[in-house]
């Protein structure tokens, strides 16, 4: 159904944040990328994409807004991430898509393919996947953290969903994504022991990683393989910032 999807994005700066200073803003997602701040781009991948009917901004202040060119709503961000996504969830209702505001090479495809995976599946949660093989093959040089399943490393996307009324179950869940999201093996173990010693023994693959975890939540949940590369790209460090510029300035000369 055209537009029956509310967008979360996640913007909240983080005090101190290097790469925030060292751009000479206060929070990571304003950093401009020839001409537009990254958060700017993200929102108008958002509102161009068919599936997504309202835009919810969850930042540590609204006036930050004011400098984008957007009507998007503002929500202030909680103390974590996950107090955020369950006030979301509370106050905006499911279908939900969350995405980080530092995801400057989203585009509406990325968004329109990650719903239809979501929708097709028929899921109360999911997850965005992009293989590493895909993300190596584009770019060999990028630093990702994989999880390595038996069926080859995934990458996340920074691209959620909670789809169906009692997806709230997933938030629990939520906690060990956020905590461990740089540590693989940390967020496998969460899953439950056996999931941990598959993994550990190169046996578990993602499909199966996805049944154990859905029967933890007693919530069916997917992971959704993203096809493009850079659905796996978003803005941590220096290095990404560089790679997404000179990805961007590329575009732009197409």
């Amino acid at each position: 159904m055209s537009g029956a999807w509310t967008a979360l994005v996640l913007a909240a700066g983080r005090p101190g944040d290097p790469l925030a200073i060292a751009e000479g803003v206060t929070n990571k997602t304003l950093i401009e990328v020839h001409g537009r701040p990254i958060l700017q781009r993200v929102l108008d991948a958002l509102e161009a994409a068919p599936s997504v009917g309202r835009i919810v901004v969850a930042i540590e202040d609204a006036s930050l807004l004011k400098a984008l060119e957007t009507r998007t709503e503002a929500a202030r961000a909680g103390e974590r991430v996950v107090d955020t996504v369950a006030a979301g969830l509370q106050q905006l209702g499911p279908p939900m898509l969350i995405v980080t505001g530092d995801h400057a090479l989203l585009t509406p495809d990325m968004v329109e393919e990650f719903i239809a995976g979501v929708v097709e599946a028929g899921v109360g949660a999911a997850v965005g996947l992009a293989a590493e093989a895909t993300i190596q093959k584009a770019y060999p040089d990028v630093r990702r953290t994989y999880l390595k399943f038996a069926d080859g490393g995934y990458s996340g996307c920074n691209l959620f969903a909670l789809a169906s009324a009692d997806a709230s179950r997933a938030l629990t869940f939520w906690q060990e994504i956020d905590r461990n999201r740089k540590r693989p093996w940390a967020l496998v173990r969460a899953i439950d022991p056996w999931a941990f010693a598959l993994y550990a023994a190169g046996r578990l693959t993602l499909q199966r990683a996805m049944e154990r975890l859905s029967k933890k939540l007693d919530l069916p949940v997917t992971a959704v393989r993203m096809s493009a590369p850079e659905a796996a790209i978003d803005v941590d460090k220096p290095d990404d910032l560089a790679l997404v510029r000179r990805i961007i300035a590329s575009r732009s000369l197409t």
